[in-house]
């Protein structure tokens, strides 16, 4: 056994492209269908599943030793400006 530390090549790296487009569908869903009608029954599951792989993707962005690239690190700000801005739809503080 060695004792050097763990490769980062070797892991899983960070990748932002799954929770934007949940986002975008979120984000779509509530702009075309409303916030408490039958659309809750796609806009709800899908908020859970972003913000689940949110949560993946900040625990590989941890374990990467927060390398990103510049692509990755946008993506990251778009998804959750995205997420807060859905948020703030569904609990009225946005009016469209």
């Amino acid at each position: 056994m060695s004792n050097s530390p763990i490769s980062v090549q070797g892991q899983q790296k960070p990748g932002w492209i799954l929770p934007v487009l949940l986002v975008g569908a979120v984000s779509a869903v509530l702009n075309f269908g409303g916030v408490w009608s039958w659309w809750a029954l796609l806009w709800a599951p899908l908020s859970a599943i972003a913000v689940g792989a949110m949560g993946y993707e900040w625990r590989l962005l941890s374990q990467c030793r927060w390398r990103m690239s510049a692509l990755e690190w946008a993506l990251l700000a778009v998804s959750h400006v995205g997420l807060a801005a859905s948020l703030a739809a569904v609990l009225g503080v946005l009016r469209s």
